[in-house]
């Protein structure tokens, strides 16, 4: 080739290429509407940030539907998005999501004077709005959605975001507000806007809201519109599942049957098939239709060897059916096979276990159903919808039987004790002989376990030894897992998951049924190792002393059933047996009169007159001068104590507001007026509380002394007690001898020339609040714990640690007391004027900060001896923080 054309080729070449960079420069632009920008931001969108940020979606959702768990005991979910807390195990491939996608906005977004120039941005959006949801930021998600709605009217995702807006207002329980949302939708559809895909989901979307509600009737049209736009075998045929259960809920028994017929014809996996068939046979029509044949067809289920792995599920279903019969006993029959055929379905167990809870519960077997119960909680998953409810009645009947036990055990030990002593130690002498007998039992089975250990050391450690070569935690390693579960089961057999499970015999071992003599440790051995008949006979009541002792405990069990029977269970006969047992068998009993008043009114509204004019007579006889004789006596003494107490309450009110006020004389002149009130002991505290802060502004610091010296004495275990004795602590240390000087007129004048500053922000906000602020008076540092997120017993350690080594000489104190149901005060007492007070906040702030506590679970704050009993007396924290603020913070 020619030099020449070389040199020319050559020049055309380094010519193109610098064409093809300045053009690819031109092209990163996002404020020119070109060909070549336009393309090369949508590419670069799509193939890079957005392509990242919908795999890491679509990951999450793959987990999420990976981890869903269906609880065919109730009606599926339209959505497989598992549960809240697995739903929080893919908040950080949202994340990603989001981050990736909004990367992608922020640097390839055309948006050129209001219009989007490329096309994957609001598909970006759409992905964030997703990932929001996904995380539960549902507040975030919605912004998103009607952004999207508002800034691309002509995109396709518009009518998308609609429905992800319902589905969001759904998610959080805004049904009114996903009603609206889906009215609008409605229009849109009517309107031949809603895609194929648009009108699947809208279907989904509306059939979820009204299964939300349980208002199945009115799922199902929705459920069988989805149903036929799914093109997805799959989805159609879960669509078609609920579909069955919502006629199944509604006990339209026909439609039921045909529905789970067409989710059988649909070829489901294995365990929709078998729920299918299982419901089949519960839709049975017991008035019309033939129990032989469902029986026969479950009865064939148990027979056939594929489904060995469910007959719990077949037995409860028999069960199930069997309570529909009203076939009680044959059901408890079933559901106690249910439990003995369990192989590894924990929650098909806590079910069992919870419908014979119920079961036991109706029959008043309450022993039973607390039993029932209290394995249900063991079983049962914390997802699965009764499982709050099983819980609150978990704990009632474990209350319950706490006080039946203690009668039942303290009535055999008063037998025992009754017997002749010959009588007496064959009964002791056998309790020793069968707990002999069940040691030595134990001793055979922990040395066949050790044999079993040992054939299984020899076999087992041939293969991988967990932890060596595979790596990871324990927990990741499925040798480690299987050999762990089989030395476990080899050396304890198969133990339920519950407390104390190394002990194998937590059985009663009593006279009768007199419970346990409080002699096992943890381990099932007898305290101080050998048995003997006096060991066994610390508890029985063979002095007056020990009887006294147990009868106020069943006298005490029976009253605490009684209420329960009474207010929590609705058992009415049940808490008249129990109230009458404290009535006439502990006639000197504390509980007598309590007792008597409400068999009153057990009796009166079970329609027994004749016994609730007993009870009646009772109490006006034995009690004349107590509320309840009185209100038994005049009909009207009841609305006219509720008067009293009213005018009570509305005379501190005034006394309060007048001593707010500055208005101290009146402020005296109501309180004594209350003096001839018939008030309780809160009530009279709180008067005197007052009367002694009215004291404060009006007399010297030797009077203040002594009214608050009568509250701390008289009133203990009321709200004002603490605040008093607080009060009295700093009086005490003489700090405060000149602020209540004898002279209130002098006092008053000072305080007009402190607070009488030029117009102001500040000094208008201080003049109209309720709060006074007096730098120089004495002050409190006060923290307010939130004891759900802060170990307040800690946080007490390490104040008192920063105190003593920094503020030794100071002589602080420290008080806790409650503030309100979650929240309790840490105070800091003793410093002479709000300069010391604020200087200790500096240095304790900084002491906690650097102990990694988290500032902002705390609100910490002083203030003075003057504010401190309005502040807590009233709870006006929010009041005082404002004012805080602006007294001690202006201007920082």
């Amino acid at each position: 080739m020619k030099p020449v054309i070389r040199i020319r080729l050559l020049s055309k070449i380094i010519l193109s290429g610098f064409v093809v960079t300045v053009l690819f420069f031109a092209g990163c632009s996002t404020q020119k509407n070109t060909f070549l920008n336009r393309n090369y931001h949508s590419i670069t969108t799509l193939y890079n940030g957005y392509f990242n940020a919908r795999e890491s979606y679509r990951d999450g959702l793959r987990r999420l539907n990976n981890m869903h768990e269906d609880n065919y005991e109730n009606v599926l979910s339209i959505f497989r998005y598992g549960s809240e807390q697995q739903m929080q195990t893919v908040a950080g491939s949202m994340d990603i999501a989001y981050q990736k996608a909004s990367t992608a906005i922020r640097r390839h977004s055309m948006n050129i004077r209001g219009v989007e120039y490329n096309r994957w941005i609001d598909d970006s959006y759409f992905l964030i709005a997703r990932s929001h949801y996904f995380k539960r930021d549902i507040n975030l998600a919605v912004l998103t959605f009607e952004y999207i709605i508002r800034q691309y009217e002509d995109s396709p995702l518009k009518y998308k975001s609609k429905i992800w807006v319902a589905k969001s207002y759904i998610q959080s329980g805004q049904f009114n507000n996903a009603q609206q949302a889906l009215d609008r939708l409605a229009r849109n559809k009517e309107e031949g806007l809603l895609d194929r895909q648009d009108l699947l989901l809208y279907n989904m979307v509306y059939a979820d809201f009204h299964l939300q509600q349980q208002n199945y009737g009115k799922a199902s049209l929705y459920l069988e519109n989805a149903a036929k736009l799914s093109r997805s075998r799959n989805q159609r045929t879960r669509l078609t599942f609920i579909l069955a259960q919502t006629y199944h809920q509604e006990r339209k028994w026909a439609e039921a049957q045909q529905t789970y017929a067409r989710v059988l014809r649909l070829n489901p996996d294995f365990q929709m098939a078998f729920q299918a068939r299982i419901n089949m046979a519960m839709a049975f029509d017991t008035e019309s239709g033939d129990a032989g044949y469902i029986l026969s067809e479950l009865e064939g289920m148990l027979r056939d060897s594929k489904n060995r792995e469910f007959r719990d599920q077949i037995y409860y279903a028999l069960a199930q059916f069997s309570m529909r019969q009203n076939q009680e006993d044959k059901a408890i029959e079933y559901y106690e096979l249910a439990l003995e055929n369990y192989r590894g379905n924990r929650s098909q167990k806590g079910l069992s276990f919870l419908r014979l809870g119920e079961v036991f519960l109706d029959r008043k077997e309450y022993l039973k159903s607390a039993q029932m119960y209290d394995s249900t909680m063991t079983y049962l998953s914390r997802e699965y919808p009764e499982f709050e409810q099983a819980g609150k009645k978990n704990l009632l009947l474990k209350e319950l039987a706490a006080h039946i036990r203690i009668v039942e055990r303290e009535d055999s030990l008063q037998r025992l004790a009754r017997l002749s002593t010959t009588e007496r130690n064959a009964i002791l002498d056998q309790i020793i002989e069968d707990l002999q007998e069940q040691e030595r039992l134990e001793r055979e089975q922990e040395q066949e376990r050790a044999r079993l250990r040992q054939e299984m050391a020899r076999h087992g450690r041939s293969r991988t030894q967990p932890g060596e070569t595979e790596g990871g935690w324990y927990f990741y390693n499925p040798s480690a897992i299987s050999f762990g579960r089989n030395e476990f089961f080899a050396k304890w057999g198969e133990r339920d998951l519950e407390d104390l499970w190394r002990i194998s015999n937590k059985q009663i071992m009593a006279f009768g049924d007199m419970g346990d003599f409080d002699m096992m440790d943890e381990e099932g051995e007898m305290q101080g190792g050998r048995v003997t008949r006096a060991s066994l006979m610390e508890n029985v009541p063979t002095t007056p002393e020990k009887l006294q002792t147990s009868n106020e405990r069943i006298a005490r069990a029976y009253y605490n059933k009684g209420l329960i029977f009474k207010d929590r269970l609705i058992d009415r006969q049940s808490a008249i047996n129990s109230l009458e047992a404290v009535i006439s068998r502990f006639p000197e009993n504390e509980n007598r009169l309590y007792s008597a008043y409400f068999l009153h009114g057990l009796f009166s509204a079970a329609g027994n007159t004749s016994q609730a004019q007993f009870y009646k007579n009772l109490i006006i006889s034995e009690f004349p001068d107590t509320d309840f004789a009185k209100i038994l006596e005049d009909p009207n003494y009841a609305e006219n104590l509720i008067q009293r107490q009213n005018k009570i309450k509305e005379l501190y009110k005034q006394a309060y507001e007048a001593y707010i006020a500055g208005n101290y004389s009146y402020a005296r002149n109501l309180t004594l007026r209350a003096d001839t009130l018939d008030k309780n002991l809160e009530q009279s505290a709180q008067f005197s509380f007052l009367n002694a802060l009215i004291t404060g502004k009006t007399s010297d610091a030797y009077d203040f002394i002594d009214q608050l010296t009568y509250v701390k004495e008289n009133f203990e275990g009321t709200k004002v007690h603490q605040p008093a004795t607080n009060l009295l602590a700093y009086l005490g240390s003489g700090a405060m001898g000149e602020e209540f000087a004898a002279d209130p007129g002098a006092r008053r004048e000072r305080e007009e020339r402190e607070r009488g500053l030029e117009p102001g922000t500040r000094e208008e906000a201080l003049e109209k609040s309720v709060f006074f602020y007096r730098p120089e008076s004495v002050h409190f540092y006060v923290f307010i714990v939130d004891t759900r997120n802060l170990q307040i017993r800690e946080l007490r350690n390490e104040i008192n640690t920063f105190n003593r080594e920094n503020f030794g000489d100071r002589n602080l104190n420290l008080s806790t007391l409650f503030f309100d149901e979650r929240r309790q005060l840490i105070t800091v007492t003793n410093f002479p004027d709000a300069a010391n007070a604020l200087e200790y906040e500096s240095q304790i702030k900084e002491e906690l900060k650097s102990k990694e506590y988290d500032l902002e679970q705390l609100k910490a704050f002083i203030i003075s001896v003057d504010n401190y009993p309005v502040f807590y007396q009233e709870r006006k924290l929010d009041e005082y923080l404002e004012f805080y603020q602006i007294a001690y913070t202006f201007g920082e």
